[in-house]
């Protein structure tokens, strides 16, 4: 399942905390090919996760952990914070 983070500003920081929350979730499969150059160019991530299940648990830590002003999850096409 895709999960797509589009981060305020193309902030690096708050990329690299959604990047280790991923990693935290999924493991390191969840973030390859997520780069500084691609935030950068794009002012978001896709991650891949195995599951419904995890995809979940990564939108539920993201919203935990990172406010909704710094970072915007969905799934296809469904805004979840």
């Amino acid at each position: 399942m895709i999960v797509r983070v589009a981060i305020e500003n193309k902030d690096r920081m708050v990329g690299a905390m959604v990047k280790a929350l991923a990693v935290e979730v999924a493991g390191f499969q969840a973030v390859k090919g997520t780069t500084k150059e691609f935030l950068s160019a794009n002012g978001h991530y896709d991650f891949e996760f195995p599951s419904k299940v995890s995809a979940a648990a990564f939108c539920d830590a993201i919203a935990a952990y990172i406010p909704e002003n710094r970072a915007r999850v969905t799934i296809g096409a469904v805004l979840l914070t």
